[in-house]
């Protein structure tokens, strides 16, 4: 299992949003070591100025400096994108060693604000995989009559030896302990693995999942994670046996 393969999770975002603001959160970010992270963000309104602020952290949860072209190294990047505009933001390095980490993501003003992100990595063949998520948001978490928010988040994984392995990022997004029952079933919904993870204050996890839990080898089914979207940002990467990567969008219910 190639180690870049520990350093890469593609982009979720988990955003709530109204006419006050939005706010969400980015479940990776990788760049070093022939990583590259990049955000592109537009503003959907033609009349207002969107003020936006991406704040990154470390795997503890403590803030973390990265290396944005053309503003030096910040742990928070603060911009505004003019009426219909858009914005793109780099993490760019040339050290050898990769730094992983998260992202949040905080809108004031009127504006909406959409967008994607790309991640970008150089095979030791030279050929450069890349793949790229959109992020959406949903107002469940501000606004005055709040829907109920889902309490299951649900990642497919394929483990199947020798084509595919399937990595997972988790963040939790809240300013306090929470913990995170989580349980991986088969194809025919049987269990092959239950853990509870304790999650410190905004702590990142990112896992390969055969590694971090040996019976999913040659596996594939489904990962259940009993927690709310609310407080937990998550996504999977799947990469196969060419290092080729693509990512896997959690699925609420």
């Amino acid at each position: 299992m190639p180690r870049f393969i520990q350093r890469f999770f593609a982009l979720s975002i988990v955003c709530a949003g109204c006419a006050f603001g939005q706010s969400g959160s980015f479940a990776q970010i990788a760049y070093g070591g022939s990583w590259q992270t990049t955000f592109t963000l537009l503003n959907e309104s033609d009349k207002l100025l969107a003020h936006v602020t991406l704040s990154f952290f470390g795997d503890n949860g403590q803030p973390l400096s990265v290396p944005i072209q053309g503003a030096g190294t910040t742990s928070s990047y603060s911009f505004a994108i003019v009426p219909g505009g858009l914005q793109s933001v780099v993490l760019s390095s040339s050290d050898p060693t990769e730094t992983q980490g998260w992202a949040s993501m905080d809108v004031g003003g009127s504006g909406i604000v959409r967008g994607q992100a790309s991640f970008r990595f150089l095979l030791p063949s030279k050929i450069i995989s890349e793949a790229v998520v959109p992020f959406s948001t949903s107002g469940s978490a501000v606004c005055v009559v709040p829907s109920p928010a889902p309490s299951v988040i649900l990642i497919p994984f394929d483990n199947t030896t020798g084509q595919y392995v399937t990595s997972v990022a988790l963040v939790n997004t809240t300013l306090g302990f929470l913990s995170v029952p989580i349980e991986f079933d088969d194809q025919s919904n049987n269990l092959l693995v239950a853990d509870t993870l304790s999650l410190t204050a905004m702590q990142h996890v990112a896992v390969v999942t055969p590694q971090a839990y040996p019976a999913l080898a040659g596996k594939k089914g489904i990962l259940r994670i009993h927690q709310s979207p609310l407080f937990v940002s998550v996504v999977g990467l799947l990469s196969n046996n060419t290092n080729a990567i693509t990512t896997i969008l959690p699925i609420t219910n």
